[in-house]
């Protein structure tokens, strides 16, 4: 062996441990902050751009430390891998074929994630499913409770919009955004209770809807990209209108559960708290760690305690836009529904 090699030359890394990460940034996510460390400079201007719509922890001091590696040794194109998870107690993995992988350790607050440079240039595929699953399994340690809802706001008071897959949820959502409301969130709103305050945030990855909802809106044709996985094709809004508030948390007023193609004609019904805390039961989004059981039934339970009702019609997704919308315009916020159970008005 040459005599002169210094060690970090023949230092064996198969792994990619040692790959230096000098672009960092401050991020604020949801009212926190998370350290971002990469040696990307485009991964690092994406991520900023994201989060930039967020306010972050008062102090600015970041809860958990996200660390991004590209790699520009591994090949990869469109559409993204196969994905496979695995938990166990404080720690969480995703993997994105054989070399992409996601991975949280929640006892030292950090996560760690490898992405192959070809993979990291579909902006659209590394906002979701990569980012947005590394920060779903972050979000626990960053004091909220995911649930499986949309959320439709005016004057940051809004609606959580619950529903089996195919319930009209997303549709629902746009079809109110052209009656004047804010669609806020999609596939995901994350709650926490804040000085007593219950709060709602959405997600930064982009709407997506199923191929037949262009039937009822033809113009999101020219607004979305289709993506396509394994054995179906969805599509992401990606030209979207700039919306009020969109980065800040709203207020949540009701529950609103949607039952689509239960009802020729429309109708709105109270839900009783027994079947409430069971229905918000079945919507948290994922299993989380033990450590944050008290931390989500704390939230359930104030959400317990605002009015809900179940939407059941047909197929027009204006019909449960047309209740939403009159559900935010009662003034009688304690119940917002009680004037919309008496009338059952649900005119697009």
């Amino acid at each position: 062996m040459g005599g002169n090699v210094r060690a970090e030359e023949v230092r064996n890394d198969p792994m990619r441990r040692f790959v230096p990460t000098p672009y960092t940034a401050t991020l604020p996510v949801m009212g926190s902050t998370v350290r971002l460390e990469t040696n990307s400079p485009k991964l690092l201007s994406h991520m900023v751009e994201l989060f930039a719509r967020y306010p972050g922890a008062p102090d600015g001091c970041p809860k958990f430390l996200w660390k991004i590696v590209v790699d520009s040794d591994v090949k990869f194109g469109r559409p993204w891998p196969r994905r496979s998870t695995f938990s166990d107690d404080g720690l969480r993995f995703a993997q994105f074929g054989q070399r992409n992988f996601l991975a949280v350790d929640l006892e030292v607050r950090a996560g760690v994630g490898f992405v192959s440079e070809s993979l990291m240039e579909d902006k659209l595929g590394l906002t979701s499913p990569f980012l947005d699953n590394l920060f779903c399994l972050t979000v626990g340690a960053l004091g909220l409770v995911p649930l499986w809802a949309n959320c439709v706001a005016r004057e940051h008071r809004g609606i959580l919009l619950f529903g089996e897959a195919k319930s009209g949820k997303t549709s629902a959502s746009y079809a109110a955004e052209k009656l004047g409301l804010d669609f806020h969130s999609d596939e995901g709103a994350f709650i926490e209770l804040d000085s007593g305050v219950l709060r709602s945030w959405g997600g930064f990855w982009p709407a997506t809807f199923r191929p037949e909802a262009l039937q009822f809106f033809p113009d999101l044709k020219d607004r979305t990209d289709r993506c396509f996985h394994r054995d179906f094709t969805v599509y992401h809004l990606v030209k979207q209108r700039p919306r009020s508030g969109s980065g800040s948390s709203i207020q949540p007023l009701c529950c609103l559960f949607l039952e689509r193609q239960a009802s020729e004609i429309p109708s709105v019904s109270r839900v009783v708290r027994h079947d409430l805390a069971r229905l918000l039961a079945d919507s948290v989004l994922f299993h989380d760690d033990e450590r944050f059981r008290k931390q989500q039934s704390t939230v359930l339970q104030a959400l317990e305690e605002l009015p809900a009702y179940v939407l059941r019609y047909g197929s027009d997704p204006a019909v449960a836009a047309a209740t939403i919308r009159d559900l935010l315009a009662a003034q009688n916020y304690t119940d917002p529904g009680r004037e919309l159970l008496g009338t059952q008005n649900t005119r697009p």
